[in-house]
């Protein structure tokens, strides 16, 4: 059965997926640069050690600088059906990041009893696990994110 982080996290997947097919084909371009571009500055700077405005900032940065770069050039409009089409791509591929997102960011702990990492930390307010707990996605794509360095390293930077 999904639980409320899966409704809210299936909903923001339709939502970028719809307003993908709405932008269309500059839409995709500026969400790919702005993924690309943070995910470059993951790998050379360590995100997750510095302070948190620091790392909104920096993704702030990736989006505008793929709004911009999607809104300077100057692409002819393709039909209707064919920039829903590339919308329609750029929209699941940032919904699907951002469903991610939200499966993976909540706190985790090290539980030194056992050298494990548990998703999600004991210190959350038990609604709150519970729902993280019951979900059938969270916990299998916590850890294949942990286990991939470079989603780790975008998706989970203040784990070491």
């Amino acid at each position: 059965m999904l639980t409320w982080l899966d409704l809210l996290s299936l909903l923001t997947l339709a939502l970028a997926i719809a307003v993908g097919a709405r932008q269309g084909l500059p839409f995709t371009i500026a969400v790919l640069v702005a993924i690309l571009g943070y995910a470059l500055v993951a790998l050379v700077v360590p995100v997750g050690t510095l302070p948190l405005a620091v790392s909104v900032v920096i993704a702030l940065l990736a989006g505008f600088g793929g709004a911009y770069l999607a809104g300077s050039l100057f692409l002819p409009r393709l039909n209707p059906l064919l920039e829903g089409i590339a919308g329609s791509a750029g929209g699941l591929v940032w919904g699907t990041l951002l469903a991610l997102a939200i499966w993976v960011s909540f706190p985790a702990e090290f539980v030194a009893s056992s050298g494990t990492l548990r998703y999600p930390s004991a210190q959350l307010p038990l609604t709150i696990q519970r729902g993280i707990i019951e979900s059938p996605f969270a916990n299998t794509l916590f850890n294949w994110v942990n286990n991939q360095p470079l989603m780790r390293k975008i998706l989970l930077p203040h784990l070491r």
